[in-house]
């Protein structure tokens, strides 16, 4: 399944006078580049990641706008949920993009129906056009899905794949870029159909294992299972600059401040990198990258150094350069390595402090002298032009820590508290029984003047609110570290936290809504113990659930004290049934 035009259909949403027209969501400036377009746009002959320049040459009447990076994600993790509460297996291959495997439904349900109603579903409860391909296999699906755009849905039966895809362009086949297509052209090749009939050996003799892989995708041929859960392998980070440099300094200190940010990044994810990538690319738009393997490690010293070394040993051709970027990858999990030989206590300690100081007050509270002479754009994927360094709020040292809960009856937390006592005594695990036993909807930071008008605001939502059912049903978790109850069939708790999403205005950088609502059981958890505990709970039986007719509004000064109650919240809203008789 793949959400048409994803960041436009949003932006619609948010401004339905923007219906119909040609809208381009991506950089404004010559130098941006297009994110995502209409239909309307499509028209005349735009398409993603076309520069805004030739843009506006082919389509004067284009309306750009600037992406919002927070509600994308914000309505992707809406049909995530939607999409995992119906579907027995389902794999999220990009913020618009799912693979769903429903081997078995035709048995009981039919899987093409299924499919059918999910989607109508996914429309009627997000206002968002999806469309869908069902076959035997991803790759074809894929094909089959861009086929039934806009806003469609397409089965290719079993057997009758290749075809389907015979008098499709080679473009078409998943993996087949440009690059590529020209190369085969220049071969004759222009019809799937043709590949079908290359032996495999030639394809292999001119792409080398790439060959095979196409050949076998233009036959239909795609034995890869969809992955409930894939573990990020990398992390990088790039800048492209307003006008293209040669200011050598000013190139490092850019590196330098993308090296200390990656490396916070997989210290608060608990990661690890062994191979540093960077890359270059000059006004000419020629790329060149240079990787080097090193020992596991995440400390800011060891990355920058060698972030360093490669850039000398890259950057040679004195020309002036348009983008730089840097990529950790061979990512594992696991806490900062200390070399014995080279790291002291006051380095491991330092680092400790300066992270500390980051989560608190941000990403940016705290940075080597060398690293603030440039600004980063911010990650906004969407913005084609620099712009002030605005991903975090100002922070404000009287602000206090927040969470708005739903609040289970003791029934409930005490049959989590025993899980907890389980976890703790087969398992050694002690974090699990500081977490909250409460369902939270919110957790942030706000400054205590501004706490009247908050009570204030959760209280007109708490009016407009019926009681919500919450069921717990069985274990489930993000990434390697934090181990949880699932909530099922959300929807209600997800519009309430919409409503005070919309209502509250709290800062993105200062606030955290929980689209996937849940109650932890075990956090904090390094990965060998996590598969030890997980595989443990995963085939447990756990079904309970509660109706949570109030929210609670708790409060600490630091992470070191208890929450305290500021105020309990009743829905008042009562849901009318008629009655059929």
């Amino acid at each position: 399944m793949d959400l048409d035009s994803f960041f436009v259909s949003v932006s619609c949403l948010m401004h339905p006078e923007l219906k119909g027209k040609p809208v381009i969501v991506g950089g404004t400036s010559d130098r941006g580049v297009v994110a995502s377009c209409s239909y309307e746009a499509r028209k005349f002959g735009v398409h993603s990641a076309m520069p805004t320049k030739l843009v506006k040459r082919l389509c004067p009447e284009a309306i750009f706008i600037r992406g919002d990076y927070d509600k994308y994600s914000e309505y992707s993790d809406i049909v995530t949920q939607i999409i995992k509460e119906n579907s027995p297996l389902y794999e999220k291959s990009s913020i618009d993009e799912f693979y769903m495997d429903f081997t078995g439904m035709d048995k009981f349900f039919g899987c093409y129906k299924w499919a059918t109603e999910l989607r109508q579903k996914i429309m009627r409860e997000t206002g968002l056009p999806i469309s869908f391909g069902l076959s035997k296999n991803k790759t074809v699906s894929k094909v089959a899905t861009g086929e039934a755009k806009p806003n469609g849905q397409m089965k290719v039966d079993f057997g009758t794949e290749k075809f389907f895809l015979a008098p499709m362009p080679v473009s078409k086949i998943p993996m087949v870029g440009e690059k590529t297509t020209a190369l085969l052209r220049s071969m004759g090749v222009e019809k799937v159909k043709t590949v079908q009939e290359m032996p495999m050996e030639l394809m292999h003799n001119v792409l080398g294992e790439n060959g095979i892989v196409i050949w076998k995708k233009a036959n239909g041929i795609d034995n890869s299972p969809v992955e409930p859960y894939n573990e990020r392998k990398s992390i990088s980070t790039e800048e492209t600059f307003d006008n293209d440099t040669i200011d050598v300094t000013m190139l490092k200190s850019v590196l330098i401040k993308m090296t200390e940010k990656l490396a916070f990044q997989l210290r608060s994810e608990n990661k690890l990198t062994a191979c540093i990538t960077v890359k270059i690319r000059y006004a000419n738009f020629d790329t060149h990258t240079v990787q080097s393997r090193i020992s596991y490690t995440s400390g800011d010293h060891v990355l920058i150094q060698k972030v360093k070394e490669l850039f000398e040993k890259l950057y040679n051709r004195r020309m002036l350069v348009r983008l730089v970027g840097v990529r950790f990858s061979h990512l594992v999990s696991g806490a900062y390595q200390i070399n014995l030989f080279e790291d002291s206590e006051e380095v491991i300690n330092l680092y400790q402090a300066m992270d500390k100081m980051r989560r608190v007050y941000g990403a940016h509270a705290i940075e080597r002298a060398v690293g603030v002479t440039k600004s980063l754009r911010t990650f906004n994927p969407f913005n084609g032009i620099a712009t002030i360094n605005t991903d975090d709020a100002p922070k404000d040292a009287e602000s206090k820590e927040y969470v708005l809960v739903l609040n289970p009856p003791q029934r409930i937390k005490k049959e989590v508290n025993a899980i907890k006592d389980y976890l703790q005594k087969q398992h050694e695990l002690t974090e699990g029984k500081k977490s909250q036993t409460d369902v939270t909807l919110i957790h942030f930071r706000l400054n205590p003047e501004q706490e009247e008008k908050l009570v204030s605001d959760i209280e007109e939502i708490s009016a407009m609110q019926s009681p919500v059912e919450v069921k717990l049903k069985n274990f489930n978790h993000f990434g390697t570290q934090t181990i949880y109850l699932d909530i099922v069939h959300a929807a209600a708790i997800t519009d309430l936290i919409k409503s005070l999403h919309a209502k509250l205005n709290l800062h993105r950088s200062q606030a955290f809504f929980a689209y996937k609502p849940h109650i932890t059981v075990a956090e904090g958890l390094l990965s060998e113990k996590f598969k030890k505990v997980f595989a443990a709970l995963e085939h447990r039986e756990f079904s309970t659930s509660f109706i949570a007719d109030g929210m609670m509004l708790m409060k600490r000064d630091s992470i070191y004290e208890h929450y305290l109650i500021i105020k309990e919240f009743e829905f008042h809203c009562v849901k009318t049934v008629d009655t059929i008789v």
